[in-house]
């Protein structure tokens, strides 16, 4: 059995490049307390955007945005042991300027406000289909 997490989890992720040209897609799941308690995620920043589905009998949250912002931060309203997301962006087919760069993403997970994982993320280059990061962390 993992560590129990006496605070709130929480995903944070700091885009690079040219996200004013991507579709960003982030989805968190798995939030679990106990044997099978669901726990609901909130956006924190930015704090204009909302969840594009949330399915309750799944403990699924997606975004799906082209929203331009540099971070985004997700928490757990309640504590958790375990947490799962998705993460891809996709360009959304505008011809790259010149000084275009193709978008990379560090998402890290903290559990009772410690950093626990890093993740890296790299668009493909355009014109190539977008691969998903998809993790499951347990605290």
């Amino acid at each position: 059995m993992g560590t129990r997490i006496v605070s709130p989890a929480r995903i944070e992720i700091v885009l690079e490049g040219s996200v004013e040209q991507y579709l960003i897609n982030f989805g968190v799941h798995s939030l679990y307390q106990g044997q099978s308690g669901f726990v609901s995620a909130i956006i924190i920043q930015p704090n204009d955007l909302e969840w594009t589905q949330v399915i309750d009998e799944a403990n699924t949250f997606n975004l799906s945005t082209s929203a331009t912002f540099s971070e985004l931060i997700v928490e757990s309203e309640e504590p958790v042991h375990t947490l799962g997301f998705n993460f891809n962006v996709v360009h959304t087919g505008d011809i790259p300027a010149e000084d275009f760069e193709d978008v990379s993403a560090t998402i890290k997970v903290y559990g009772d406000n410690t950093e626990v994982q890093t993740f890296q993320y790299t668009a493909r280059p355009v014109g190539e289909v977008s691969e998903v990061l998809s993790e499951v962390v347990r605290f």
